[in-house]
């Protein structure tokens, strides 16, 4: 019988795999957009696992580094907050463009009872993701939108960038959950489940 602290390496460890796998894919960019923002292979996927495995407080805890180390992918990369010309909107850009969205990735949590629960957890918390991302893009990006409305802009922008994201994580989920290995991994026991 394991020990709780032997119980609790493993889980952590499993989240460090799962967030390194997430981040890795978060470089594996298709395409990028040119105001910020990128359409990557299911880098997501990952992250969203966790919760559905271990629950909300490990998935929450891991999304929310998982949005710390987006935050220092686009400080690294300097095309991003060069936009971002007071220290208030530097911090909403933070805000509503990196901490929230993904670390609203933990709510796959509570979606782990049946296939098309899955779906539509992975499906509503890119959701919550993009209207983070809608809330920014009308805040802070929508003044760079020439003869458009600030809101119509944010949504087209955001729209362009998650809508695909869904897609190719909900592409690639639904082989992946064929996998006996892959739904025991992911704590998925039920029989009904199939």
């Amino acid at each position: 019988m394991k020990t709780t602290a032997q119980s609790k390496t493993r889980t952590l460890t499993e989240c460090a795999i799962l967030l390194a796998m997430s981040f890795a894919l978060s470089y594996v960019k298709l395409f990028r957009m040119p105001m910020g923002g990128s359409i990557t292979l299911a880098s997501m996927l990952p992250v969203l696992f966790v919760g559905i495995k271990h629950g909300s407080r490990w998935g929450f805890g891991t999304a929310f580094v998982y949005s710390l180390t987006q935050l220092f992918q686009a400080l690294m990369s300097g095309d991003v907050f060069v936009w971002c010309e007071t220290w208030d909107i530097w911090l909403l850009c933070a805000l509503f463009d990196y901490i929230l969205p993904f670390t609203l990735l933990g709510l796959s949590s509570m979606f782990k009872t049946s296939r098309l629960n899955l779906y539509l957890g992975v499906s509503l918390t890119i959701t919550l993701r993009f209207a983070c991302h809608y809330v920014s893009g009308v805040l802070i990006w929508g003044q760079w939108a020439e003869n458009m409305s600030p809101y119509l802009y944010s949504f087209l922008y955001n729209g362009a960038l998650l809508l695909p994201e869904l897609l190719i994580c909900l592409v690639v989920l639904v082989p992946l959950l064929e996998v006996k290995q892959v739904r025991r991994l992911l704590g998925i026991t039920h029989e009904h489940f199939n």
